[in-house]
């Protein structure tokens, strides 16, 4: 009796094993080699600088994001102002937002453009930029 129970044991173990290694692709004799995640780098923001506006006249301008492993979460300005008349949105289910507007006042104006992806199988990443949008008359 205490033969067939060890047998029993042994082979339900071995089909336990079975199951496993076969789950993710791997016999009993081999292990399950986990994929390698390719490490978050810094984000890229582009463009490297925004055109120049003009004050009553419609602006538009563009911002993206790239060299992110995972989608952008938000776009947004963490410091510093646009001009009144201008705002930024995150365009929905993209890795850019967009300025546009009117610009009511002229000037130099600088502001700090924050950027922060989704963390799936890796941290997500983040990061900043800073910009500056001149007004003319």
């Amino acid at each position: 009796m205490k033969n067939k129970i060890m047998i029993l044991f042994t082979t339900l173990c071995m089909v336990i094993a079975s199951i496993s290694c076969s789950s993710f692709g791997a016999t009993p004799t081999q292990q399950a080699t986990p994929r390698p995640v390719k490490p978050a780098g810094p984000l890229k923001f582009e463009p490297e600088s925004l055109p120049p506006a003009q004050k009553g006249v419609m602006y538009e301008a563009e911002i993206r994001i790239t060299q992110n492993i995972t989608p952008a979460g938000d776009i947004s300005i963490s410091k510093g102002a646009l001009p009144a008349g201008l705002e930024l949105v995150k365009a929905a289910h993209e890795d850019t937002a967009k300025i546009s507007g009117i610009p009511q006042e002229k000037g130099s104006f600088t502001f700090t453009v924050f950027a922060w992806c989704f963390g799936t199988m890796v941290s997500g990443q983040s990061g900043q930029k800073e910009y500056e949008i001149v007004v003319g008359e």
